[in-house]
């Protein structure tokens, strides 16, 4: 059984929900829509009222009779500071979102590197916590598996072998997530799509480095042991990962994604197999699509789609996985 302490964050976090919309609702309304009662929820809004988590203003809701408070979510309460590093062309950069409570873009930074380590991580992050000082977790994206908070098999290899979460953490003294950028874009796109009974596969084809893949279903994250799942450069090409990377180019590389995709649908038959990267055009997938189906009965292809860019279904990713480590922090 939950303890009291478990139920009124649980409840507090349904609350949230409802509010994060952005709509401005009265107790009774509350209630009606959490199916709280206005008794708990009257509790719970004058609390979070008290902490500044919402706001309350007094407003007529109809043209007579008294006025009533409404509330909602207070968009200067607190700040999600996303922080993603890449290597796309040769180029390293990394990119810093700041979110409010209700996901609107509140500030947004792209800086370009020629060495990026983690005490470059830290400097970016130090340079926005010095504009944001609301700032109640970091949320970080890796182009690398992130096992235990672990950086392992990174693009950037000044970033190898890290252990960037505890660092960040000691660091800054908030909570840090780190997770695969793959896994945040995938989220994402899950969520901002409302692809909420679907398997859904996220390919990416960035030119020069291994592709990577995610998957969820229901949402959840098919992350597999060790968060090994979806590592498609890893997959027996019968040649060497650096010969691999050289035919990752526009056109050489086409046999290796088309390999690739029979075997994440043979393995994850997904409802859904989106297709992203400079590497690919929209009008290769008709060519993928009859590629596949040498191998694949019709019945069980996917259905093929191609997103020329998933910068803001990332950015929504953090967002969400914030939103749902909220509401799971005691």
């Amino acid at each position: 059984m939950k303890d009291s302490a478990a139920i009124k964050r649980a409840n507090k976090a349904r609350i949230g929900r409802l509010l994060r919309a952005g709509k401005a609702y009265t107790k009774q309304q509350v209630a009606l829509q959490t199916g709280l009662s206005v008794a708990s929820c009257n509790t719970y809004l004058n609390e979070m009222e008290a902490t500044g988590e919402v706001l309350g203003e007094s407003q007529r809701i109809h043209d007579v009779g008294r006025n009533s408070v409404v509330y909602k979510l207070n968009e200067a309460y607190e700040s999600i500071l996303c922080i993603s590093f890449a290597l796309l062309q040769g180029v390293k950069s990394i990119t810093t979102w700041v979110l409010s409570p209700t996901g609107n873009l509140l500030d947004q930074r792209k800086c370009t590197f020629d060495f990026l380590d983690a005490a470059v991580v830290q400097q970016e992050i130090a340079v926005t916590l010095e504009r944001f000082s609301n700032v109640s977790q970091i949320i970080v994206g890796t182009p690398s598996i992130a096992e235990k908070g672990v950086i392992r098999h990174s693009d950037l290899p000044e970033l190898e072998n890290v252990a960037l979460k505890d660092l960040l953490e000691t660091k800054f003294k908030l909570p840090v997530f780190l997770a695969n950028d793959m896994h945040y874009k995938v989220y994402g796109y899950y969520r901002q799509e409302q692809c909420s009974d679907e398997i859904i596969t996220l390919v990416n084809y960035p030119s020069g480095v291994l592709p990577g893949t995610a998957t969820v279903h229901k949402g959840v994250l098919l992350t597999g042991k060790n968060l090994f799942a979806g590592m498609v450069g890893f997959l027996d090409y019968g040649i060497s990962r650096e010969e691999q990377i050289k035919r990752l180019q526009r056109p050489t590389a086409e046999p290796l994604i088309i390999q690739a995709t029979i075997a994440l649908i043979s393995i994850l038959n997904p409802h859904r197999l989106v297709l992203t990267g400079d590497l690919l055009q929209q009008r290769d997938l008709d060519r993928i699509r009859t590629a596949c189906l040498r191998c694949i009965p019709q019945e069980y292809m996917p259905d093929l789609r191609f997103v020329p860019d998933v910068e803001e279904y990332y950015r929504w990713g953090m967002y969400w996985t914030a939103m749902d480590r909220k509401e799971n922090i005691p």
